[in-house]
């Protein structure tokens, strides 16, 4: 992720970390993406407990720039009720976003920060995500448009201290009539709907005509009003109709490879993206790979929009018309939007896509020569494109396990990855790697597709007896494949033969990318040794217990994490897990408190 990370661009947008099954388990927005998502990957101790949860489980993340930092934020709030991220409910508020509120019915329409439901009778803009830089715009349209923001509007005869440093027009005390506060509070509906350059044309004649007038105060003020509502005024653009249903696809092409984004708008905001790559092509035209696309990713698919935009219609453009109602049960139209806001959304989508096709080619050239580097440096015969890593995983000899990763063109490839339980001598690990070898290889000749394809190089996590327990398997069944092992603490590379073993310069590019393939072994075989642990431990300590079926241990587990933790708990803690009464969890109490005298 660090490596993926260079390639973010210094812009405002969204991010989402996913962890390794892909599942979004945080969304953020940035006004810089880069600089943000850089924040994370700092030292644990700098980290947040909870911010060093979520960094721990994510595996890989996604970005969408956008053209604003409003716009940023009303993404954010948007993927955040699609995906339900775990870590966003850990991390913030889980209450109703915020909203900015204008009371228009009243007389002297008051300004304010609200979250919950809408009145019917106010004025709402957002919602917003992060509160905190709505509350710093707060005051800041506060000293252009001078709107109240207090909750009793009584007569005062004085007015307070926010008119006098130029933040109010002051109603409560008779200085300001209804029509003139109107003219203001119209303004500040038009800005916060978009059209902010319409009020800045306007304050920009005003000043002119004071500076005329010799009113240089005036125009000053109205100088730096007009320079905060430029620094403020982001368009929104992805504000659509409130029963916008419509797909927008773009398509960006590489050497080889080609991408389709595709964002999701329902409801006025955009609530999904999806990033599809498009292999196998009959044609590289534009309407063709469009047509394939539509055909390929809306045959498994039951919400379907009302509308497609694209760049070029399809080519079948009726035909497809025609397949897309019948399945949808209603109209659905394909359009290129040639302006408005709909052309505005298109650019964006188009924009990502070509942002991540540019990242990929980059990758793609970089990650290239550095397996002509390796190959060179492990004196391979072909460049190693897939590369497998083992590693072994036990306690003291127990729930022994095994881990095969796999990389692809110098990237993880997770669906390849494969997981052994180790059957015969566990507590020896080269017996346990030669199983494992012998086990993968079989499954390949017996045609499981699981294990199709034959790697280029074998990686093993270990010294020399790991080496050599793998080679001996490995002739034993015929295979003729080149194998390294990768020696913690002082990073030795062994293989038979050559110039080996060999120690490389720990800022070498080709023991990096052997570094990370085995650490992605160890980190995958020693999760599955823990998982196996920790199933035996549940089994074997909450099933005892009377009166514990299968839902109240599963909501003991999931309250507390682990059985060791329900085993420290008081009887009150216990009562906090819904399911669970004061008998029961004096009873659990009590349980454990036996088998703790019998152990001692």
């Amino acid at each position: 992720m660090k490596d993926k990370l260079k390639n973010v661009p210094l812009k405002p947008g969204v991010y989402l970390f996913k962890d390794a099954s892909g599942g979004v388990i945080y969304v953020g927005k940035a006004k810089l993406l880069r600089r943000r998502m850089h924040s994370y990957f700092q030292a644990d101790e700098k980290l947040l407990p909870k911010v060093k949860a979520m960094i721990n489980k994510a595996e890989d993340f996604d970005f969408i720039v956008t053209a604003g930092e409003i716009e940023a934020l009303l993404l954010e709030n948007n993927f955040i009720k699609a995906y339900q991220p775990r870590y966003n409910i850990m991390l913030r508020d889980d209450k109703t976003y915020p909203h900015l509120k204008i009371s228009v019915k009243e007389k002297f329409p008051r300004v304010s920060i609200v979250r919950g439901e809408n009145d019917g009778k106010s004025c709402y803009f957002g919602p917003y995500a992060d509160v905190g830089a709505l509350r710093e715009t707060l005051p800041l349209l506060c000293g252009i448009f001078k709107l109240r923001t207090c909750k009793n509007m009584q007569r005062q005869s004085r007015a307070c201290l926010n008119h006098d440093i130029g933040k109010c027009m002051a109603p409560c005390s008779g200085k300001v009539n209804e029509k003139d506060y109107r003219v203001a509070v119209d303004e500040l509906i038009i800005f916060l709907s978009g059209s902010h350059i319409e009020i800045i044309k306007g304050k920009e004649a005003a000043m002119k005509s004071a500076a005329k007038n010799l009113e240089f105060e005036k125009a000053a003020r109205l100088r730096n009003e007009i320079e905060c509502l430029q620094k403020i005024g982001v368009k929104q653009q992805i504000t659509l109709q409130n029963d916008s249903c419509l797909d927008i696809v773009a398509f960006a092409q590489g050497k080889k490879n080609h991408l389709a984004v595709l964002f999701k708008i329902r409801g006025g905001g955009i609530v999904a993206k999806d990033t599809i790559w498009l292999t196998g092509l009959m044609s590289e035209e534009l309407p063709e790979m469009a047509g394939s696309f539509i055909k390929r990713y809306y045959d498994d698919k039951e919400d379907l929009p009302r509308e497609i935009l694209v760049k070029e219609l399809p080519s079948e453009e009726n035909l497809l018309k025609k397949w897309l109602c019948h399945k949808a049960g209603h109209k659905v139209e394909m359009a290129v939007p040639k302006r408005g806001e709909k052309k505005k959304l298109l650019d964006m989508v188009q924009g990502n896509a070509d942002l991540l096709i540019e990242e990929f080619l980059k990758d793609s050239n970089r990650n290239e020569q550095l397996l002509i580097t390796l190959s060179k440096v492990l004196e391979l015969e072909v460049i190693p494109s897939r590369m497998e890593c083992y590693d072994i995983s036990h306690l003291g000899g127990q729930d022994t396990v095994a881990s095969m990763v796999v990389f692809q063109d110098a990237k993880s490839d997770r669906k390849a990855y494969r997981r052994f339980k180790i059957t015969e001598d566990k507590n020896n690990d080269f017996a346990a790697l030669a199983e494992t070898l012998r086990r993968r290889f079989e499954e390949m000749k017996k045609g499981n597709r699981a294990f199709g394809a034959e790697p280029d190089l074998i990686v093993i996590d270990g010294g020399l007896g790991q080496l050599h327990a793998v080679v001996k398997e490995l002739e034993k069944l015929e295979i003729n494949i080149p194998v390294i092992s990768l020696a913690k603490k002082e990073e030795i590379i062994y293989r038979s033969g050559g110039r080996f073993p060999l120690k490389l310069s720990r800022k070498d590019e080709s023991l990096r990318l052997l570094q990370r393939l085995r650490d992605e072994a160890h980190r995958f075989a020693v999760t599955y040794n823990r998982k196996r642990r920790e199933q035996k431990t549940r089994v074997s300590i909450l099933d005892k217990i009377p009166g514990i079926g299968t839902k109240r241990k599963q909501a003991l587990l999931k309250y507390f994490g682990s059985a060791a933790k329900v085993k420290t708990a008081d009887v009150e803690e216990l009562l906090q897990v819904k399911g669970i009464t004061r008998p029961v969890a004096e009873e659990i109490v009590d349980f454990f408190h036996a088998s703790g005298s019998k152990t001692s």
